[in-house]
């Protein structure tokens, strides 16, 4: 088991931010919308109150803008929030994650004192999952799509899954691309969860939701704790979801930006580049010496990009990137082809 660590680690020794340029987080490159800051602003006095325990106003915005009933839904403080809720009330005995993957999968299991099985895909392969494997266990555990693959494990291949274990899908990064959703087929098999921090850049207020059986979502909004979802991040959520002008315009953008991106990057010789799907790239290194380098190289230009040597499933030689404005973009690529 590797240690546990993320992206967006920008905070020096005393606690205050640094002045970096943060390619290891993957979140919207266009920032906070106008209308996500007016909430924000308008609603800063609310602080002095209680948030809705209910968080009423914000379950009829997300299944209005998602097409789920209310009842199905539980309302977390990020994504990562889920994984421990439903593992601690659903205590599967052993869990399957195929790697790599996002780290708080496993985490989360480990606190529940699971037992973990990796399955393990291959560069080589893509990173594409197996189906003839034996998938033995309580649950599995799925990025959708994977972090930090990118990979876009398909709707055929859920079901197919599902006949022999229930799954848990992280859907956390859907809301960047113009693909269906697994949130049909929730069911006493299928659970789904997604962060709204990444596609509303607001990472720092957390804020996410799952969809779920409704005698389990009963049982999960039962046992979270009452105000989990703060007062902001509620009002942020509703103004968020009503605007529909500022996701066509992230995903237009992303769309542009990132076919740049990659084939600037895959212009750089020794190093391989692994064809995205959202809004992050994953990079292999010729060696691990050239990716600490480059790390090092990175971080006295105040750039950050993410290390994945704790990935369990790749080593030192993987990096992996956000894509961001076409102004940051530029000072990534230039200073990788100066590297």
């Amino acid at each position: 088991m590797k240690q546990f660590e993320h992206g967006g680690q920008i905070y020096n020794a005393d606690g205050t931010a640094g002045d970096w340029l943060d390619f290891s987080a993957n979140i919207n490159p266009l920032g906070l919308s106008k209308k996500i800051r007016a909430a924000i602003i308008e609603n800063i006095d609310g602080v002095k109150n209680y948030p809705d325990p209910n968080a009423t106003e914000l379950k009829a915005a997300i299944s209005q803008r998602y097409k789920v009933p209310a009842e199905n839904l539980v309302l977390v403080n990020g994504a990562a929030e889920f994984f421990y809720l439903y593992l601690n009330v659903t205590r599967p005995r052993k869990i399957l994650i195929p790697v790599p993957s996002f780290s708080e999968y496993e985490r989360a299991a480990r606190a529940v004192n699971a037992e973990v099985e990796y399955i393990f895909t291959r560069a080589e392969e893509n990173f594409q999952l197996n189906l003839k494997q034996d998938f033995s266990a309580d649950l599995m555990i799925l990025g959708r799509p994977n972090n930090p693959t990118g990979n876009l494990i398909s709707i055929d291949t859920i079901k197919k899954l599902a006949a022999n274990v229930k799954i848990l899908i992280d859907e956390s990064f859907i809301d960047f691309l113009e693909v269906e959703s697994a949130r049909q087929l929730v069911s006493e098999k299928i659970s789904v969860v997604q962060s709204l921090t990444k596609i509303f850049a607001i990472p720092g207020l957390r804020l996410g939701f799952a969809v779920v059986e409704k005698k389990l979502a009963a049982k999960l909004n039962a046992a979270k704790d009452v105000w989990n979802v703060n007062f902001l991040a509620q009002k942020a959520g509703v103004a968020a979801l009503s605007d529909e002008k500022f996701l066509q315009v992230t995903k237009s953008y992303l769309q542009i930006e990132k076919k740049y991106f990659v084939e600037r990057l895959k212009k750089i010789p020794n190093l391989q580049v692994f064809e995205p799907t959202v809004n992050f790239v994953l990079l292999k290194f010729e060696t691990p010496a050239l990716a600490e380098l480059t790390l090092e190289k990175l971080r006295q230009e105040k750039i950050l990009l993410r290390s994945c040597a704790n990935f369990v499933g790749l080593d030192a030689r993987f990096l992996r990137s956000a894509i961001r404005t076409r102004e940051e973009n530029l000072k990534l690529l230039d200073a990788l082809e100066n590297i």
